[in-house]
């Protein structure tokens, strides 16, 4: 039978009282088990007066002696992200700061908001446990500190910081700029400290004075071509003079160019890892990950030995001869083996820039260039080609270049000649399909 809820039932006959006494039992259990719901989501009861909010993360404080207590809001937590970067002063330039301290001050203090480095690249990721406004501390032994203005707790939980702006202190001076560690006996780790930002002309240079005054400390008859077998430079490092470490040949190992270097000057690591017995398979020169490399100069690399070697995506230009008499290695694992790329925004190739004093197999087996602003502009002169010739004399062993239409097109069959040399004819675009040399103009 079916009852509306708004109608009205017949009490039950006499003989139906077992009926009613159970009606009364499950209408008393549903009162109970209601009451019950409505204490485990409500505060207790106090004995005084309002419960206040409570100084820990999500607690509920009950009320005094005989109000009704409240629930303490939870301190949502804010995730903020940013960038520290740093530059001197009157510079508009910056640099990426890795290695600075981020961290939150809120009123009170809260030992939960534990601080967080800044990566490679200046990023950060910071968890800050509070509910009002707070503010942002940054150091870093290189820069003045810095506090931001205060912050309002996020309602969806995060904050984008963006870019936090610190003064660089001035760089270090004398012996505080550079250490030696000696690694085997008359062999040493040159590390350029921390917080320096340019490598002066000839700083390093093996025939230098600093190399030399290093190894006449070490014994009056010791090469100061030799003793260096390491370098480690610093994250802070934005340009490296000309000569800066020419013809330290016993470098082996691994060199890391630090991601805010932007410039390479002439000769800055010429005959770097040159010796071939220090150096059979080459030793490893690679850049930083997200690298700001614009600029290498005349002869930077040449004589070196280079191992799995890739130009930086950010690079635009290549001074002459940057490689002359380099040789390069590449491993099995490398992909694509034996290819030498240039990266997308490279806009001009100085002479000579892969170039051998005499004939021989540099070890590329393919070049493929990727940018298209080394096509010839309408109406240039030679002297401003943005590819300039002999790139590759003397070099043999390698088997196709693969180039942009755009740069194909705008050059003649006599111009891309001079550039790759008189013998080569196998162009391909960048899909792998044969430009039609024959046919050039």
């Amino acid at each position: 039978m079916t009852i509306s809820i708004n109608s009205k039932r017949t009490p039950p006959p006499p003989h139906q009282g077992t009926f009613n006494r159970r009606s009364k039992f499950a209408a008393l259990l549903s009162a109970v088990l209601g009451a019950s719901l409505l204490l485990s989501a409500c505060p207790s009861p106090g004995g005084g007066g309002t419960g206040t909010a409570g100084g820990g993360e999500g607690t509920t404080n009950p009320g005094g002696g005989g109000g009704t207590g409240t629930t303490t809001p939870t301190s949502f937590t804010t995730r903020v992200t940013g960038t520290v970067t740093a530059s001197a002063p009157g510079e508009t330039s910056s640099i990426d700061l890795p290695g600075a301290t981020v961290s939150a001050l809120t009123t009170p203090a809260n030992s939960a908001n534990q601080p967080v480095t800044s990566g490679p690249d200046g990023a950060f990721t910071l968890q800050v446990k509070h509910s009002g406004s707070f503010q942002l501390k940054v150091e870093n032994t290189c820069s003045e500190p810095f506090t931001t203005d205060a912050v309002t707790a996020s309602a969806d939980g995060t904050h984008n910081a963006g870019a936090l702006q610190l003064t660089l202190k001035s760089e270090p001076t004398g012996t505080a700029r550079y250490s030696f560690t000696e690694k085997s006996a008359g062999k040493f780790k040159l590390t350029v400290n921390n917080c320096v930002r340019e490598i002066r002309n000839s700083e390093f240079d093996a025939n230098g004075t600093i190399i030399t005054a290093k190894a006449r400390e070490i014994s009056a008859t010791l090469n100061p071509l030799t003793i260096i077998t390491e370098i480690d430079l610093p994250p802070t490092l934005t340009k490296i003079g000309e000569d800066a470490f020419n013809l330290h040949l016993l470098v082996t190992g691994t060199l890391v160019i630090p991601r805010n270097v932007e410039t390479i000057m002439t000769r800055a690591l010429g005959a770097v890892g040159g010796n071939t017995t220090a150096n059979p398979d080459g030793y490893t020169l690679s850049f930083e990950a997200g690298s700001k490399l614009k600029s290498i100069g005349t002869s930077a690399f040449r004589r070196n030995r280079l191992k799995d070697f890739r130009l930086p995506e950010n690079l635009e230009t290549i001074g002459s001869r940057a490689f002359h008499n380099a040789q390069f290695f590449f491993s099995l694992g490398f992909s694509p083996a034996g290819t030498f790329t240039i990266p997308a925004k490279v806009s001009k190739i100085g002479d000579l820039a892969f170039s051998r004093t005499t004939g021989g197999d540099s070890g590329i087996t393919a070049v493929d260039i990727l940018s298209k602003r080394l096509a010839k502009p309408v109406g240039a002169v030679a002297a401003d080609f943005p590819l300039q010739p002999n790139l590759f004399q003397n070099v043999t062993g390698i088997t196709e270049i693969k180039l942009p239409a755009e740069v194909y097109d705008s050059y003649t069959k006599a111009q891309l000649q001079e550039i790759f040399g008189s013998a080569f004819t196998n162009y391909r675009r960048p899909d792998g399909r044969a430009y039609d040399f024959a046919a050039k103009s």
